[in-house]
């Protein structure tokens, strides 16, 4: 038993380590199958490969073809606008102060001092005119003041004499008055001696014929007082009367000599001339309704004003005190900063704009009112929309296009919106997008799909869109 037992072991011992270890033939045929299963796995996979390499290298050959085949052509990037935008309106200029000087009195220039371009002062005298009417009024309302003058002293005159008959006529009545008192007291004393017939009854009447001629005497001084009342009264009155009459002569005398001061032309203020309507010897006749009552045109010029009239979406950027830069086609490449000082209360309902009024110094005198002026004012960007030269924009009956080329060099065709013309440049506000390359001036093979070569250029603004490589 001992003995079976241990071949049995030693039996499977062996038939364990031939089932783990694979013989020679084994291993001989494993290796080939390997073999032809990878080289399977790679034809299958060069049969896939190859012809999408060999029809990537036809189209990149193509490509190649088709690009150097293609017509080269400008382009510029679509730049963002400015942080700080910029409206441009245009302005008229006018002087700070200006005034047309018309005669105020008829008759003819007899000298002129001034002429236009002249500068002149505050009452400095421009002109004389040669009034002999005039001159012939005053006189005769200097006569007329003489004569109310001397009038009047005699109506004082006569004031005075009545007030001295007044006064005598006072005094007599007080006279009359104590005359009667001494009258009535001899009657009295008569008649008791009448009763103890001391006296005759002829003394007693003699004292009352003398006491009623007192009375009556008393009667006709109070008339007399009374009626030298009324004397004075209207002596008093002929007085006033007098002095009024000596007033009106006098005013009228002053009219007349404040109008003859207008003989004298005379500069408002500090200004130049800026119009001559007359020389010497020319009629002159007063009023503003006469053609040749013209004189003078004197403007104030080292303060100018410019108005200017803000469209309704830019009237939120213009405040008070705000600066402007003026430009004038006289003076190419210089700007003049103007300041905003009145703007006006409301927006006109047909225009829609707003009246701006800009004060200039001008202190050189080398602006002149009536010049035009492009008014430039700033207004900070909420949205900066790119911005292209004109010469990409084309413009066709269905609407406004921009070609740009892609990163495949390829014409792209888009349908633009304009936002603003900023003289050179339009800002675009729909259709494109900042970064794309735009062509510049495309000709007729530039169409959509078409593959171009580019060519990055710089367009001047200044130069009127002329690309500059």
């Amino acid at each position: 038993m001992d003995g079976f037992s241990e071949v049995s072991t030693e039996k499977e011992t062996v038939d364990r380590d031939t089932s783990v270890r694979p013989t020679k033939k084994s291993n001989f045929l494993v290796i080939p199958a390997i073999l032809i299963c990878l080289a399977v796995f790679a034809g299958l996979i060069a049969m896939g490969i190859l012809p999408r390499l060999k029809e990537r290298n036809s189209l990149a050959e193509h490509t190649r073809k088709e690009v150097a085949q293609a017509p080269f052509v400008s382009v510029t990037p679509a730049q963002p606008g400015p942080a700080i935008q910029e409206f441009v309106l245009p302005g008229a200029t006018q002087a700070i102060q200006d005034a047309t000087i018309y005669a105020r009195v008829d008759g003819y220039l007899a000298k002129r001092y001034v002429n236009i371009g002249d500068k002149v002062h505050t009452g400095q005298i421009m002109a004389d005119i040669d009034t002999p009417e005039l001159d012939q009024q005053v006189q005769a309302a200097a006569s007329s003041v003489e004569q109310a003058g001397a009038n009047l002293d005699n109506t004082k005159q006569a004031y005075q004499r009545a007030k001295a008959d007044s006064t005598t006529a006072y005094a007599n009545v007080r006279k009359a008055k104590t005359d009667l008192q001494y009258f009535a007291a001899e009657l009295d004393r008569y008649k008791k001696l009448v009763a103890e017939g001391a006296v005759s009854q002829e003394d007693r009447d003699t004292k009352l014929q003398a006491y009623n001629a007192g009375a009556a005497t008393l009667d006709a001084m109070i008339a007399s007082a009374r009626s030298s009342d009324a004397s004075v009264n209207s002596a008093r009155a002929a007085v006033h009367v007098a002095q009024a009459a000596l007033d009106a002569a006098k005013a009228t005398h002053d009219q007349i000599q404040a109008t003859r001061s207008f003989k004298k032309v005379v500069a408002p203020f500090d200004g130049i001339v800026t119009q001559r309507n007359v020389d010497a010897g020319a009629l002159i006749t007063s009023g503003s309704n006469s053609n040749n009552s013209l004189l003078f045109e004197v403007a104030k010029t080292d303060i100018l004003r410019v108005f200017v009239y803000v469209p309704e979406q830019y009237v939120s950027f213009v405040h008070d005190g705000d600066e402007a830069k003026l430009e004038f086609q006289e003076y190419v490449g210089r700007h003049f900063i103007g300041i905003v000082s009145n703007i006006s209360g409301g927006i006109d309902p047909a225009s829609k704009t707003l009246q701006v009024e800009i004060h200039v110094p001008n202190s050189d005198h080398k602006l002149l009112p009536g010049m035009y002026a492009r008014v430039h004012f700033e207004c900070p960007t909420t949205i900066r929309q790119p911005v292209v030269p004109a010469t990409t924009v084309q413009t066709r009956a269905d609407g406004t296009f921009i070609y740009t080329v892609d990163k495949n060099n390829r014409v792209q065709m888009h349908k633009v919106e304009i936002g603003r013309d900023l003289g050179g440049q339009f800002e675009i506000a729909k259709g494109i997008q900042v970064g794309d390359n735009a062509i510049v001036n495309p000709n007729d093979q530039v169409q959509d799909g078409v593959v171009v070569n580019p060519v990055v250029v710089k367009v001047s603004k200044s130069e009127g869109g002329t690309p500059k490589k």
